[in-house]
Parts: C-alpha cells; structure tokens; sequence
C-alpha cells in the first residue's frame, strides 16, 4: 500500500480527533500511525485484512442471485396457494418434495455470500430470513435453466388477479432441470 503525503496528513488529523472525542472504533489508531509513520503499511492489510484486498462482486452474479432468489420466492408463494392435488403433480416434478429454496453452495458459488448478504444482512426476502443456505452442492446452473421458463412466465403474472403460478408452471419450470424421460410410459420393445 502506497500513501501519498496528502493521505498522511488526512490520517493524522483523523486519528488527532479520533483521540481528542475518545471515539471507541474498530481500528487501533495507534498501531495504525505507528505503521504509517514507520514504514510499515504492509502490516495494516495483516491486521484488517477484512479492509484490503477485498474482491468486489461480480455485477453479473449479484444479478442472477436477485432473479434467482425472486424466482423462488414466487415458487414458494405459488406452491402454497395450490389445491391439495395440485400440489401432488409439483412434488412429482420435484421428486416428490415440496419446493424450498436450499440456497447456493457456499464452498464453490459466490452467489451463496451475495444471497446471505441480500437476506441477512439487506433484510430482503424475509421468507427466507432464517433459513440454511448453503447447499453445499452447486445450484447455480439449474437455477438459471429454470430461471429462463420463470422469466418468460412472469411477463404475464402481473396481469392475473392473483399473482401466482398455476401448477403446470410450476412443474414447467422444475422440468427445465429434471426433465421428464423421452416417452417414459410407452411400452418396452
């Protein structure tokens, strides 16, 4: 890290009212005017290394975790309001599960730390607000595949009283993922 001497002074004057207000911050201002006045600026990225070096987030995929999530909200809201039989034919698409966002997994995908920060800490999506999520197995290119026939379906969800999917979209929808074997009731040969 490299300061110029402009920054120094900003620092210095900074820490000079930090002291004088007996602010109680999260920076040692000692430690850090003792790392700039001598030389040692490399040890502040040792000491905070939550502060340096920190790898912005993919616009693309802040993107994608938002429609992704959005889209299993409206799955979520839409499964609940089906009739018992209905909701028989989306677990058959599901296997045999309700469907409930699992999340991203937290090992491999940054969408998992995008997705925490939306709900926990942003406070969107409280539906999911409390919920595990990380899947610890990846998500992301199924999300997106079941996205593409969600996206085409929500063009028409505003104009229904009711802002909700039916079941056969639902099942569409879980159909882009699993999809169903190529003439899996006709007869053997």
């Amino acid at each position: 890290m490299k300061l110029s001497d402009g920054e120094k002074i900003i620092i210095s004057m900074l820490s000079d009212i930090h002291n004088e207000m007996n602010i109680d911050g999260q920076l040692n201002v000692k430690r850090v005017l003792d790392a700039m006045f001598g030389g040692h600026l490399w040890s502040l990225s040792w000491d905070y290394p939550g502060l340096f070096n920190v790898k912005e987030d993919d616009p693309q995929e802040v993107k994608e975790t938002v429609d992704i999530i959005d889209m299993w909200s409206f799955i979520e809201h839409s499964f609940a309001r089906l009739n018992d039989a209905d909701k028989d034919l989306v677990r058959a698409a599901n296997f045999g599960h309700d469907p409930e966002f699992s999340g991203f997994d937290g090992n491999n995908e940054n969408h998992y730390g995008i997705a925490h920060h939306l709900i926990k800490e942003m406070g969107r999506w409280e539906n999911f607000k409390g919920r595990y999520l990380n899947s610890h197995s990846r998500r992301v290119d199924g999300y997106l595949k079941m996205f593409v026939i969600f996206d085409s379906i929500r063009n028409n969800l505003g104009m229904r009283p009711n802002p909700a999917m039916t079941a056969q979209e639902l099942v569409t929808i879980f159909e882009a993922v699993y999809p169903k074997k190529a003439n899996a009731n006709a007869p053997e040969s």
